[in-house]
């Protein structure tokens, strides 16, 4: 996850966290970080997440806020989706 963190802008942040509120997938007035807090058993689901967008994420200029906001709410939703698929 540090990777994400490491490029995240208060720009990029704002517009992520306001997405991802918007989609339920954040609780109202909670941080970015917990859209990637997991339980033991699901930590496959944020291996998966980090494997498919972090390499996306390391490529991405600092100053992207726009583009690192993507890519923060997509690995959002792609971990909620990984633990979702586990839950069956």
């Amino acid at each position: 996850m540090s990777i994400l963190f490491d490029k995240m802008t208060p720009t990029a942040r704002e517009i992520a966290e306001e997405k991802l509120r918007n989609e339920g997938i954040l609780a109202p007035d909670a941080p970015l970080e917990y859209a990637f807090e997991v339980r033991p058993a699901e930590l496959e689901a944020l291996e998966k997440a980090r494997l498919k967008f972090d390499h996306q994420i390391a490529d991405c200029g600092s100053k992207d806020h726009q583009k690192i906001a993507e890519l923060a709410i997509a690995k959002a939703r792609c971990v909620s989706d990984y633990i979702a698929e586990m839950a069956g």
